[in-house]
């Protein structure tokens, strides 16, 4: 029988790095729930604060797996090799303890650091701006259909979010200098790995997850963070591979909810998402997808039309 990293060696070394996280993080679980049990003292400022604490540390370290095995799972890495790196974490292993781990090529021979941690940061802002696509595109359709209640000031937030998400991603890309097969890793998703990653999330999602989801993603708090991690760049460096426009994944993100065969699937979505905000602001696929100014018409606020069923790649 081969061994559940067998083939990994194959991955790019960012998506084997996502692997090492998973590991890692389960690992520190591990840590807190067999070694960090708190031993009980009057001191504390209630009887049981210290066992909350210890809870509530528990319970962070388990959603912060989750979303990272939530990426590995929109990527299409094999199943057995999250199992493996989730299940040889919790038996008390960091990735590296075991040969099978410690033999793989976690970044290119002669690799700068730097580039290896901007590669990474360009990995996740991807998959963040994919994701935000989807529940937006997703919440706006249960907004449509009555589902969920509407959302103006957040709506607008997530729009901005997203162009933050997507000028941090593009300006490292120039930055670093990213290769032709590097952009196809990580934003080369073609409809049917498309239609995969909105069933997998935003289209599954019970409406009390997407409203949590949407939440998450809509807090002011993405926008400043991303801006000043790009400010802190200080680049002004720019390139022909850059990650898809807010606007080309926002038509992808309808398209492939359109397209999604969930068997609980309301209604045919609509096409007045984040694509359509942008063309009311004037704002085309070949210039910087700007927050609109005017926040008191958030963006993709008409009626919408039907969504083409044929996705884009």
């Amino acid at each position: 029988m081969s061994h559940p990293l067998s083939g990994a060696e194959d991955l790019p070394s960012w998506q084997l790095r996502l692997l090492e996280r998973i590991q890692n993080s389960s690992y520190e679980h591990y840590r807190t729930l067999f070694h960090g049990y708190p031993q009980y003292s009057t001191a504390a400022n209630g009887p049981n604060i210290q066992l909350e604490n210890w809870r509530t540390n528990l319970r962070a370290l388990e959603a912060e797996r989750g979303e990272i095995e939530l990426h590995a799972h929109g990527l299409d890495i094999p199943q057995r090799m999250i199992d493996y790196a989730t299940d040889t974490g919790a038996r008390g292993a960091r990735w590296g303890d075991t040969p099978e781990s410690a033999l793989l090529p976690m970044s290119p021979p002669g690799a700068n650091p730097t580039r290896v941690h901007l590669l990474d940061q360009i990995a996740d802002d991807v998959w963040r701006l994919e994701h935000s696509a989807l529940v937006r595109a997703e919440y706006l359709h249960r907004v449509h259909t009555g589902g969920l209640a509407d959302n103006e000031p957040g709506e607008r937030q997530l729009h901005d979010n997203m162009a933050a998400l997507w000028r941090r991603a593009a300006g490292t890309a120039a930055l670093i200098d990213l290769d032709p097969g590097e952009a196809h890793q990580l934003w080369g998703r073609g409809p049917d790995s498309w239609q995969q990653l909105a069933e997998l999330t935003a289209a599954s999602y019970t409406d009390t997850e997407l409203q949590q989801r949407f939440a998450e993603m809509s807090w002011k708090g993405v926008e400043a963070e991303v801006s000043r991690g790009f400010d802190n760049l200080a680049t002004s460096a720019s390139t022909d591979l850059g990650p898809p426009t807010p606007w080309e994944v926002a038509e992808r993100a309808e398209q492939a909810l359109a397209a999604a065969s969930c068997a609980d699937e309301l209604a045919p979505r609509l096409g007045h998402g984040i694509g359509t905000a942008v063309e009311a602001t004037s704002t085309g696929l070949g210039t910087d997808w700007e927050p609109d100014p005017d926040p008191q018409h958030p963006p993709g606020r008409g009626s919408g039309v039907g969504v083409d069923q044929g996705a884009g790649s």
